[in-house]
């Protein structure tokens, strides 16, 4: 364990032993245990929260990938000039329903006195080949935290099929039309105080790359659900999307690591190696290269479906490079 992290679990675990934090805030949660934020600024339930959701999914003529060989192969046939991969791989739709494990942290802010006035709660929604803990890094590079200062309160959850949410059919059942309701159901159980107890008058969706899209396609779909939107990460041009399919270097996560992720199907991806993770998200000088390293121990896979499929919305909307210094959960079950 890279010993940044190892002091973090040790202050952050003993500080918790003494919490207090309102009673409700565990409500709804399957789980749920109290926590710091990084800079302690705000109180966090953390834990999973059951989010029934319906949709209408694109039936892919794909296989999950057999070898390493097999998946590399995928993506220079769909990123080939005059490729006819997504054409040949449509085969109408489906309908995908169910109730789904999405893991999901909570935060309040740590004084008593903006907890009791808080009253606008922001939906953090991650992108591709992360997971919801770089909302919260460290002390200083921690949104969660400037949240809580400014009096309000954040959920940052791991979208389906990420970190310690569900981990369904990567390829016909985890895809945007799916994550988009999950987003609506969530802000429906907000409106409705089933997570947290209190009782919201405001909910903000914010977006970062990927999840920039899904809030997008949840504004359109159910313009009521959010009082207002934050979207970061993502430009209106496809420009650059072969690029960071490339430079993601998408690897077969159970044979990448398969101590972790032995047991999940082949359509779940991976970062390479800690190149890909840079390639990607850090631009080298202008990140701590502890940040890096994090990211690298604790990298969670991506799904096929995501980054094959980018027109899922019939938008333009793509990837951009991030702030720099993200980190992952070195010690989550993704």
């Amino acid at each position: 364990m890279h010993p940044i992290v190892f002091l973090g679990v040790l202050s952050n675990g003993a500080a918790a032993a003494a919490l207090a934090f309102p009673p409700s805030l565990t409500q709804g949660f399957r789980g749920g245990k109290i926590v710091y934020s990084a800079g302690k600024q705000a109180i966090c339930a953390n834990g999973v929260v059951s989010v029934p959701a319906s949709a209408t999914n694109t039936i892919l003529n794909l296989s999950s990938p057999t070898t390493q060989f097999n998946a590399t192969e995928i993506f220079q046939e769909l990123l080939q000039a005059g490729s006819t991969l997504l054409q040949r791989a449509q085969g109408g739709t489906r309908t995908v329903q169910g109730t789904y494990g999405i893991a999901g942290n909570l935060c309040v802010p740590a004084d008593s006195a903006k907890a009791g006035a808080v009253k606008t709660v922001e939906i953090l929604t991650h992108g591709v080949g992360l997971e919801k803990s770089y909302w919260d890094i460290a002390p200083g590079y921690s949104y969660v935290d400037a949240a809580a200062v400014a009096g309000y309160a954040t959920f940052a959850y791991d979208r389906l099929g990420v970190g310690q949410s569900d981990h369904p059919d990567p390829i016909q059942d985890v895809q945007a039309f799916l994550e988009v309701e999950i987003l609506h159901g969530l802000a429906q159980l907000f409106r409705t105080k089933t997570i947290g107890g209190y009782g919201f008058t405001k909910i903000v969706g914010v977006g970062h790359s990927f999840g920039s899209i899904v809030q997008v396609g949840v504004n359109s779909k159910y313009p009521k659900d959010f009082d207002g939107v934050v979207l970061t990460g993502f430009t209106n041009t496809l420009a650059n999307l072969p690029y960071t399919i490339l430079a993601n270097s998408p690897s077969i996560a159970a044979l990448n690591q398969p101590s972790r992720f032995g047991k999940l199907p082949n359509g779940y991806l991976v970062h390479n190696d800690e190149i890909a993770i840079q390639e990607v998200f850090f631009r080298y000088p202008y990140f701590d290269p502890a940040s890096m390293y994090i990211v690298a121990q604790g990298s969670p896979q991506q799904r096929q479906i995501e980054l094959i499929q980018p027109q899922s919305f019939k938008t333009k909307l793509t990837e951009k490079t991030p702030t720099p210094s993200v980190k992952n959960s070195p010690s989550g079950v993704y």
